[in-house]
């Protein structure tokens, strides 16, 4: 019997396939299934190296007709600045959770930015106070733009810091929820 070949997903190709409304549902999702138990909880592996380092995070879940397993191999090298290269670059590897077979390679960046974010977002749905009026966000470039746009799409932040904004790398415009100056 012929394997069906993997499909190689770019960044790009990720990018136009995914859209964080879809992330958020399918991360809402596996939360409730690992609820529930009916999920297990994911391994993580961290692997040191001069300059960095890997780290590897796997999970199987079998829900529906069909079961996955799933692994993000990411290399974080702060050197990668100065080289050129971006200092976290990785791939997820998806297998059918049945019988090993690979049916995708994926860049791994578009999915951790959106995937984080939607965690963030999901957590503070179900985890914040009613009447929370302050969120703060530790962190710096692709992901703190997208735990910003994740918690305006919630609405759940309702006016956005302009010098946060700025750090973040958001225009007023791209911030998705009402900015204002606040001292």
């Amino acid at each position: 019997m012929a394997r069906p070949a993997a499909r190689i997903l770019t960044r790009g190709d990720v990018e136009a396939l995914l859209d964080a409304d879809t992330c958020r549902a399918a991360v809402a999702e596996a939360f409730r299934l690992y609820g529930t138990g009916e999920a297990a909880a994911p391994s993580v592996l961290g692997l040191p190296r001069p300059g960095g380092g890997f780290h590897v995070k796997a999970g199987v879940l079998a829900h529906g007709p069909r079961a996955y397993f799933a692994a993000k191999v990411n290399g974080n090298f702060s050197g990668n600045d100065a080289r050129g290269l971006p200092r976290i670059q990785g791939v997820v590897v998806l297998c059918d959770g049945e019988t090993g077979t690979v049916l995708s390679l994926l860049d791994s960046a578009s999915i951790t930015e959106l995937r984080t974010a939607a965690a963030t977002a999901v957590a503070a749905t179900f985890l914040a106070r009613p009447d929370s009026a302050t969120a703060t966000i530790c962190g710096c470039g692709a992901q703190a733009s997208a735990q910003l746009r994740a918690l305006a799409r919630e609405e759940l932040v309702g006016y956005l810091d302009q010098d946060a904004c700025a750090v973040a790398g958001l225009g007023v415009a791209s911030a998705g929820a009402a900015v204002r100056q606040v001292d």
